[in-house]
């Protein structure tokens, strides 16, 4: 397995973004010292408000090639006989260094020709002119880690014995019927919690078999139904509230466990999880999923779902991302139609659709 010498950060830590002064900034880090690369190197996580990325630039590789004669034969081509006797044409432009018995020739040009070449025998040219190239490091592939669940005795006990009236159950009661309200929580096992924050909200994220693989906690407004994000994100999970350091997350998609109530339903997906609620008791015809990010509509997410039909209403600004994932999806046997509903309203980036239906309801 291959990987570039120069990543992302994985841990949690977050530094100011040189663009947008937000602390939502991830630094590139050195995997051979774990030293920080300089402050403008990074990534920004507010992808849709800033997108700031700047990453450490790539060098061209180049394998060592040993030859017999190498002569120039124009201005942009070089003919080269190597230890065999075998003669091709080089481009110039790629033959990186030569000496008096070898030259450095790219692996793009090598990949395409007939040239002998070792793998082992390999290096990366800074074409750029800065100090430092992102390598490619050959690594050793980890074994599969398992996947960690919660119990059902932690969901009965804070769903049913030690139940918290949160916020945006409460938020939820002024818009919708209690009634209404009520099924979507036994639907979707809405849970209260006082765990990282008071009166905040446990979406569990079980899967078609009925597995737990995960609770996220959240926090929102009681009077606005909004998410809580200043001075920072409120987001956190069960198994670090329950300090569980061994616990192996592997999310899967919330509300997949309903996907067997009805085989017949069509199954829409939107990015969040208060959205696929909502729209759960607007629009109950469908079976409401939600990714729970906008990264999070891939193959692996999806896969449980792949013989099913499937329509998605991406957030507005996230169309064309999600339209993209979905024509390769499709590709691979998927019956995903994505809606351009809400990127065709005038609304801000971030909007959604349960943010369309209750403004028409305010109307």
């Amino acid at each position: 397995m291959e990987r570039f010498r120069y990543s992302l950060d994985k841990s949690s830590k977050k530094f100011v973004c040189p663009n947008c002064n937000k602390k939502t900034f991830v630094l590139y880090i050195d995997t051979e010292t774990n030293n920080y690369l300089t402050t403008d190197f990074g990534k920004c996580d507010r992808a849709q408000n800033c997108n700031y990325h700047k990453a450490p630039p790539k060098g061209k590789k180049a394998y060592l090639i040993a030859f017999l004669s190498l002569s120039s034969i124009s201005d942009k081509a070089i003919k080269l006989t190597d230890l065999n006797g075998v003669i091709s044409i080089v481009p110039k432009s790629q033959i990186l260094e030569q000496s008096k018995n070898d030259c450095w020739i790219t692996e793009w040009y090598l990949k395409n020709s007939t040239i002998n070449y070792l793998s082992n025998e390999s290096k990366y040219f800074n074409t750029d002119e800065v100090c430092f190239v992102n390598e490619v490091k050959e690594i050793m592939q980890p074994p599969p880690v398992a996947p960690s669940f919660h119990s059902f005795e932690l969901l009965e006990k804070m769903y049913f014995e030690n139940r918290v009236n949160d916020h945006l159950t409460e938020y939820l009661k002024e818009r919708f019927s209690k009634d209404e309200v009520f099924k979507a929580m036994q639907d979707y096992f809405i849970t209260g919690t006082n765990f990282c924050w008071l009166l905040s909200t446990v979406f569990w994220q079980i899967d078609d078999k009925e597995q737990i693989h995960a609770g996220k906690i959240m926090q929102y407004d009681r009077f606005t139904g909004k998410r809580i994000k200043e001075p920072y994100n409120h987001i956190n999970w069960v198994h670090k509230a329950t300090k569980e350091p061994d616990f192996n997350l592997c999310q899967c998609l919330f509300g997949l466990h309903r996907v067997n109530e009805d085989y017949q339903k069509t199954i829409a997906i939107v990015e969040s999880e208060k959205t696929a609620i909502i729209m759960s008791i607007l629009l109950p015809h469908y079976i409401w999923l939600a990714t729970g990010s906008k990264g999070n509509f891939k193959f692996e997410m999806l896969k449980p779902i792949k013989k099913r039909n499937i329509v998605s209403f991406p957030d507005k600004g996230e169309y064309n991302n999600w339209l993209d994932k979905a024509t390769e999806l499709n590709a691979l046997g998927f019956k995903i139609s994505v809606s351009d509903m809400i990127e065709q309203t005038d609304f801000e980036n971030g909007f959604d659709l349960a943010d369309y239906y209750l403004s028409l309801q305010d109307l």
